[in-house]
């Protein structure tokens, strides 16, 4: 099967839509549960909580889920985690529209929704390398990372359009149907996975497979250094939406039109650098691609605070994000290339969990720096270090020997994971 052949792949179609789908329908829900804490509350603090509510299961709880999706089929861990968020979304659209619900209860359900997503994200992410071919993971990761973009457009514009005409009921009941689609499309999906071996579920079991993932993590070199980039970045760019409004209000003297226009020509850039990951893979190693992306999207960044001009930040926020998308969606390639399947799950929540730990960091200290320094010279200094970081990056050994992300000969993938 040829990397053109993707869209006549049954199961990678029907994952594809439940999804994508299912993204647009969480946008569309973290949106509402939001604005209508606010209507409720008129309190930033109980907002923050929804926020948390949504990261904190991650943190907590990655490891032991990685666990548990190596454990099981991944199929049936995600078709029951689509039936509970579709039961717990269809109950909070009844308590909504009978104006029941609670500001104590939207942040309860904020929290189990995202205990939820918490297996189901990395069971999706390993599920992938068994229903799609080595050559074609670049563009199935490239055609998924392009669904994010989109959903961070559609997700919040759909949402205040169905608040304004129906009610804050509407959104939710939208993302429970989006759950219902995805739960159909998984019933329908057809997987090759090995049985799992029956082991006893306890504490002194789960904590040795936790080891065991990080045992295997530490085996693989490329790995070492693709989390620490992947925790600077999430880092770095977690208080981004805060310095965009200030860049925009501070200094570009716009309003809230001007940050909407600007975060969407970002996912903009990010939906094309999703669509031309698997054609640069062609030419340069995986590792390779990972530090142009991000040199290219660190470079514009700094531009931006060096010549912060309307137009010209337009523009450089279409290139920062298609840059932002070559390293993201390489990243996720080059794990399902080099991480055993078996283990594979534990990986992915690790590194879920990485992230998570990286974001609220990232929004303290970049809330704090916000507050108390001119905007301009805190972008440059973003710019800057992440100027550094491609180019550290891109000197490594580890990075500029790593594998072909056009690859399908599992000896390359060895020799390249092996090399490093």
């Amino acid at each position: 099967m040829k990397s053109s052949s993707l869209f006549r792949n049954r199961n990678y179609l029907l994952l594809f839509i439940g999804q994508a789908l299912s993204l647009i329908g969480s946008n569309v829900y973290s949106f509402a549960l939001l604005w209508d804490m606010k209507i409720m509350t008129q309190n930033p603090f109980l907002m923050s909580l929804v926020g948390i509510g949504w990261m904190l299961p991650q943190i907590v709880l990655g490891p032991i889920a990685g666990v548990i999706v190596d454990r099981f089929a991944k199929r049936g861990i995600m078709y029951l985690s689509d039936m509970i968020r579709f039961v717990i979304t269809f109950l909070v659209t009844f308590l909504a529209f009978t104006h029941l619900l609670t500001p104590l209860e939207m942040i309860v359900v904020a929290f189990a929704s995202n205990i939820v997503a918490t297996v189901f994200n990395p069971a999706a992410g390993a599920i992938t390398p068994r229903i799609v071919q080595e050559d074609q993971l670049a563009t199935a990761n490239g055609l998924e990372q392009a669904m994010t973009p989109i959903a961070m457009i559609l997700g919040p514009a759909l949402s205040a359009g169905l608040i304004s005409l129906v009610g804050v009921s509407a959104s939710f009941g939208f993302n429970a149907i989006t759950f219902l689609i995805s739960f159909i499309t998984i019933f329908f999906l057809r997987v090759n996975e090995p049985p799992k071996e029956r082991k006893p579920f306890t504490a002194t079991h789960l904590f040795a497979e936790m080891k065991e993932g990080i045992v295997e993590v530490r085996k693989i070199r490329l790995l070492m250094v693709l989390f620490p980039i992947a925790f600077l970045l999430n880092f770095l760019f977690a208080p981004f939406d805060l310095y965009f409004i200030q860049l925009v209000t501070n200094v570009l003297h716009g309003n809230q039109v001007l940050v909407g226009e600007l975060n969407a020509i970002f996912a903009f850039g990010m939906l094309l650098g999703a669509l031309v990951t698997g054609f640069v893979g062609k030419w340069m190693r995986g590792g390779q691609v990972v530090g142009f992306g991000l040199f290219v999207s660190t470079l514009f960044i700094l531009l931006v605070g060096l010549f912060p001009y309307t137009p010209f930040v337009m523009v450089a926020m279409v290139i920062a994000g298609i840059g932002m998308s070559l390293t993201n969606v390489t990243i996720s390639t080059l794990l399902q290339k080099v991480v055993p399947k078996e283990v594979m799950g534990r990986v992915f929540s690790l590194l879920g969990t990485v992230f998570g730990a990286a974001m609220p960091l990232g929004l303290l200290i970049g809330g704090v720096v916000a507050a108390r320094f001119p905007i301009l010279p805190v972008i440059i200094g973003i710019g800057v270090f992440g100027v550094i970081l491609s180019v550290i990056t891109l000197a490594l050994p580890s990075m500029r020997h790593s594998i072909s992300l056009s690859s399908k000969n599992e000896e390359e993938v060895i020799v390249g994971v092996q090399a490093n």
